[in-house]
């Protein structure tokens, strides 16, 4: 049976509230444990995935599960670093939070602050708009061919990229609009107004101090025998297609960091409050969390969620009453998913070293965890329906793969 019709079945079902096993989860660390069986349910779920559940204090759940290298058959760890994508971008927020109290870049200067002689296409004002803008994806500059360099070519010379705009740029709709460029653009101001790439300030401003050991923005500073390589499933016949780490040449500062499940847990205990560094206080993260534009909730989104704002690398989200901080990754062979709720109090970071309908899956995790920590009288229904249809979604996506092949040759 298709996807689509199981899905159009479940709809019809009622649920009744004696027919109904909820997950009794009296703690958070009852909810990690209850979503660690989700996932043993999950047949197949390689090469590789990973969770860890932090509250502000302790790590809960250290969850991890086949290879980071299908070929090698490398074990996948907590210390493995992995590609993390567009979840770069909230690092890079806070570091603009903390060049601007610093006074190293003032998130309010304006593009024609720091290019007084940029031209981009007419009704755009690089007067009327901030850095802040530029993070919280405000400013209605839209240039595909920049971010594709970025992103699958090679970085462009940062001096160069007044130039670019006046080339590629065109004007977008005013409003929220998710894309890579206002993040490149940051990037290029950064190290022309500094001297400094985007990369050192990360190492010397966040990765260092908060003792992020397994954390880069260059493939290189790894032994690649000890990075996850990213995976496309081909079918039963011929197994994993291996896709190599991105080259550093490709690591941009929208989509450019490799991390490990530790040291992402590290990373959303720091967004609960917990005190790693002394200069990351409460105040400093206030300023990061707080959206920079609203967004309309009725939009669609990854997530499966209404989502009202963006906050310098975070959509601000709403999870049945409670705040939701959640930002995804997606690349060639790799997804990826973190999010956090301040008021209860926990985070959750779920990896995959392969596109194999894991978008879907990862995003599904965070989810069921969250069902299982507020005792959603869903969530194990739910649960079993998730991991029924994961494998039709595997399916289906191969199924599309062989067909589009087809169409081509």
């Amino acid at each position: 049976m298709h996807l689509r019709n199981i899905l159009s079945l479940l709809l019809l079902l009622p649920v009744w509230p004696g027919c109904v096993t909820t997950a009794a989860a009296a703690s958070p660390q009852q909810a990690a444990r209850d979503l660690a069986a989700f996932l043993d349910g999950i047949p197949e779920l390689g090469p590789g995935y990973a969770v860890v559940i932090v509250d502000r204090d302790q790590q809960l759940l250290g969850y991890t599960r086949g290879v980071r290298n299908a070929s090698s058959q490398a074990p996948l760890t907590m210390h493995t670093p992995m590609y993390i994508a567009s979840q770069t971008k909230s690092y890079m927020g806070l570091l603009a939070q903390v060049l601007d109290r610093q006074g190293v870049l003032r998130l309010d200067s304006t593009l024609s602050d720091h290019w007084p002689r940029l031209r981009v296409p007419d009704g755009v004002d690089p007067a009327a708009w901030t850095l802040a803008d530029l993070l919280n994806h405000r400013v209605p500059l839209s240039a595909d061919a920049v971010t594709t360099l970025e992103a699958y070519i090679g970085s462009p010379d940062p001096a160069l990229y007044p130039q670019l705009l006046q080339q590629f740029a065109s004007k977008r709709a005013d409003g929220f609009d998710y894309d890579n460029l206002g993040y490149n653009i940051y990037a290029a101001i950064l190290q022309q107004h500094t001297g400094r790439s985007w990369q050192d300030w990360l190492q010397q401003t966040l990765f260092t101090p908060l003792q992020l050991h397994e954390t880069a923005t260059n493939t290189s500073s790894f032994d690649p025998a000890q990075l996850a390589f990213n995976h496309q499933w081909l079918g039963a016949e011929q197994g994993w297609r291996l896709v190599p780490p991105k080259p550093d040449v490709l690591m941009h500062s929208a989509g450019g960091m490799m991390t490990s499940p530790r040291d992402m847990g590290r990373w959303l205990r720091l967004q609960l409050g917990a005190t790693l560094s002394p200069q990351f206080n409460a105040r400093l993260l206030d300023a990061a969390h707080r959206a920079g534009v609203q967004v309309d909730p009725k939009a669609r989104n990854a997530y499966e969620l209404p989502c009202n704002g963006y906050a310098y690398g975070w959509n601000v989200c709403d999870f049945e009453g409670h705040t939701l901080y959640i930002h995804g990754g997606s690349y060639t062979g790799a997804r990826s998913m973190m999010a956090f709720s301040p008021d209860l109090g926990v985070g959750i970071g779920v990896f995959s070293n392969s596109d194999n309908a894991t978008g879907w899956l990862t995003s599904r995790t965070v989810v069921q965890f969250f069902q299982y920590l507020i005792d959603h009288p869903g969530a194990d229904s739910w649960a079993r329906t998730r991991q029924q249809v994961y494998p039709q979604r595997v399916a289906e996506q191969l199924s599309g793969m062989r067909a589009r092949q087809v169409a081509v040759r």
